[in-house]
C-alpha cells in the first residue's frame, strides 16, 4: 500500500541558466579628420554595456553596446589624444526550459584586446568580452509534513529558512549639467568618463523599496586654448527612486544591488561660449531581492510498526539568509612605473573587480583582485601608461555561525595617490558586499509505501532489555526494535532525543 503523505509548500528559486557567452569585437578603426597621427598607443579597452535584458520563451535576450577606446601619443609624443569607436550587439541564449517571470543577473566582462596600428592613421583591433548571466525562476517545492498511517513512526524536523516573496528589476537615470569647477580651464573633449553607484539607504513600504543614493563621476578631458593640458573632475550626483517589488513588507531582508550602465556626456557653453558645463546622463541599474523568514515542519524519517516500509527520498538543499554584510574597505598599494620615473600623474582609475568570499569563526573573509590604470608624465614631461593587477583580502566580523555559504560583490569607487618617484603609492576605495547564507542538506521524502502482505515478525514479550551506551540516540533504537519512541522515553523516564548514561533501557514491545 501507498501511504498518504501530507505536504506543505515552499517558495523556492530555481537556478535555469548559469554560464557566459562570448562576444568577439573585431574592427579596423580609422582616425577621424580632426585627430593628429598615431606617435604610440597607450592604452586600448573594450567598454560594453547591456543597455536590455529580457525573457521570450526559452530564449535570454540581451541587447547592448560596446565602446572601443584608444589612448595615444600625437607625433610628437608630447599630448595624449584619444579615439573610440563602438557597435551594438545582440545576442541569443538558450535556456533548459521556458523562464517565466524570472530575475536575470547579467554583467560584461572583458576577456582581451589585442590593437596594433597598421598605419599612422589605422588601427587593428580585435578582442572579446563575455556576457555572464544567471537566469532564476521563482517556483514552489514541497516537503512532507506527514504521513497519515496509525502504523507509522515519525521523525521531524522544523527549520527556519528564507523564501523569496518579491524581486524588482529597474533601470532609471541621473541626468545633471555639471559645471567645471573654480580655476579649471575649459574643455576641449572628453577622454575618459566613469561613475560608480553608491546605495545608502534602503526603506520598504508594501509593495515598494524607496532606494536612496549617490552617483559618484568622474572625467578626464583634454583643456582647450593655447596651454593645453590635461585634467579631471569629479562630482557626486544624490538621487532617490522608487522600486517596485510585489510581496515585501517590513519584516523582509532586502538585498539591493546597483550597476552603472552608462555614462554619456557631451560638452556645452556656458553664456560667454566657453566650455564649462557637462550635460550629463548617468544610467544605473538597479537590482533588488526581497525574502521572508519562516518556519518549515517535515518528515525526514519514518518506519512502520508493522510492515517494511520503503522510503523514496531526494536529497535537498533549504537556505536562510542570515545578513547582509557590507564594508568600504581602502587598499593600499605601492605601483612601481618600471623604468619610469613619475613627475606628474593625469589619472588613475580601477577596472576588472573580481571577489569571493568564506565566513567562518565570526568573521567573513573578502579575497579578490582589481587593476589599478595609472596614466603619468615622465620626467621629461612625456606622458606614459602602466597598468598592475592587485590582489586584496579584508575581514569583517558577521553575526552568523553554522554551514554558511556567501554570494559577494564589489565595487571599486574612488582612488587616491601619491607621487614616490619611481612609482605612486594609492588608496582605492573598494565597496565590498556578501550576503550570508545559512545552508541546509535535508533528505527530503517523496513517496512512502508497504507491503502489507509481509507484516513484521514481532517478539511476544511485552518487554525486551537493551544495554545503551552514553548518548545513542533514541530514534535508532526504537526503529530498530519497531516500537515508539514516546513509549521508551516514557518507559524509562527521558526526555531528550539521546540516552544520558549508559545503563540498561526497557523496551516496551
Amino acid at each position: 500500500m501507498d501511504y498518504m503523505l501530507e505536504r506543505e509548500k515552499v517558495a523556492v528559486d530555481e537556478t535555469v541558466y548559469d554560464g557566459t557567452q562570448e562576444q568577439p569585437v573585431d574592427m579596423d578603426l580609422s582616425l577621424p579628420d580632426y585627430c593628429p597621427d598615431i606617435q604610440r598607443i597607450l592604452k586600448c579597452q573594450i567598454y560594453p554595456r547591456i543597455t536590455s535584458r529580457s525573457i521570450l520563451g526559452d530564449r535570454l535576450m540581451i541587447d547592448g553596446n560596446y565602446t572601443v577606446r584608444v589612448f595615444y601619443l600625437d607625433p610628437d609624443g608630447t599630448c595624449v589624444r584619444c579615439c573610440e569607436s563602438g557597435d551594438s550587439y545582440s545576442a541569443e541564449i538558450a535556456l533548459k526550459q521556458p523562464a517565466d517571470n524570472a530575475r536575470i543577473l547579467s554583467a560584461a566582462r572583458v576577456e582581451y584586446i589585442n590593437c596594433r596600428a597598421t598605419s599612422p592613421r589605422k588601427l587593428d583591433i580585435h578582442g572579446a568580452f563575455s556576457l555572464c548571466s544567471r537566469v532564476i525562476c521563482p517556483g514552489q517545492g514541497d516537503l512532507v509534513s506527514n504521513i497519515a498511517g496509525d502504523d507509522v513512526e515519525q521523525r521531524k524536523e522544523t527549520l527556519t529558512i528564507s523564501q523569496p516573496v518579491g524581486f524588482s528589476q529597474q533601470q532609471f537615470s541621473v541626468d545633471e549639467v555639471l559645471e567645471l569647477g573654480q580655476g579649471k580651464p575649459p574643455a576641449d573633449s572628453i577622454l575618459r568618463s566613469d561613475a560608480f553607484a553608491v546605495l545608502q539607504d534602503v526603506k520598504i513600504t508594501p509593495g515598494k523599496l524607496m532606494i536612496r543614493g549617490e552617483a559618484c563621476v568622474k572625467f578626464l578631458y583634454s583643456s582647450s586654448g593655447d596651454s593645453e593640458s590635461l585634467e579631471t573632475m569629479e562630482y557626486s550626483l544624490p538621487f532617490s527612486q522608487v522600486l517596485d517589488c510585489g510581496g515585501v513588507t517590513d519584516d523582509c531582508l532586502c538585498d539591493v544591488k546597483l550597476e552603472t550602465a552608462s555614462v554619456e556626456a557631451q560638452i556645452k557653453n556656458d553664456y560667454s561660449g566657453d566650455k564649462t558645463f557637462f550635460d550629463t546622463q548617468v544610467k544605473i541599474f538597479a537590482s533588488a531581492r526581497a525574502l521572508k523568514k519562516s518556519q518549515v515542519t517535515f518528515v525526514n524519517d519514518a518506519y512502520s510498526k508493522k510492515y517494511d516500509m520503503k522510503l523514496e527520498s531526494k536529497p535537498k538543499t533549504l537556505e536562510s539568509l542570515e545578513e547582509i554584510v557590507s564594508e568600504t574597505f581602502l587598499h593600499s598599494a605601492e605601483l612601481s612605473a618600471d623604468k619610469n620615473t613619475v613627475s606628474k600623474v593625469f589619472d588613475v582609475w580601477s577596472e576588472l573587480g573580481s571577489v569571493s568570499a568564506e565566513a567562518s569563526g565570526g568573521n567573513v573573509k573578502f579575497k579578490g583582485k582589481y587593476s589599478l590604470c595609472v596614466l603619468a608624465a615622465d620626467s621629461e614631461n612625456k606622458p606614459f601608461y602602466f597598468e598592475r593587477l592587485l590582489d586584496f583580502e579584508c575581514i569583517k566580523q558577521c553575526s552568523s555561525s553554522g554551514n554558511l555559504k556567501c554570494e559577494a560583490d564589489v565595487r571599486a569607487g574612488a582612488v587616491s595617490y601619491r607621487i614616490t618617484g619611481k612609482g605612486i603609492e594609492t588608496k582605492t576605495e573598494l565597496r565590498l558586499s556578501a550576503g550570508i547564507y545559512q545552508s541546509y542538506s535535508v533528505k527530503a521524502i517523496s513517496a512512502a509505501s508497504a507491503d502489507e502482505t509481509k507484516p513484521i515478525a514481532r517478539d511476544t514479550a511485552a518487554l525486551c532489555l537493551y544495554f545503551a551506551d552514553a548518548g545513542e540516540n533514541l530514534w535508532n533504537i526504537a526503529r530498530e526494535y519497531r516500537t515508539s519512541l514516546q513509549s521508551i522515553r516514557s518507559e524509562n523516564g527521558l526526555t531528550g532525543d539521546a540516552v544520558e548514561n549508559r545503563g540498561m533501557l526497557l523496551i516496551p514491545m
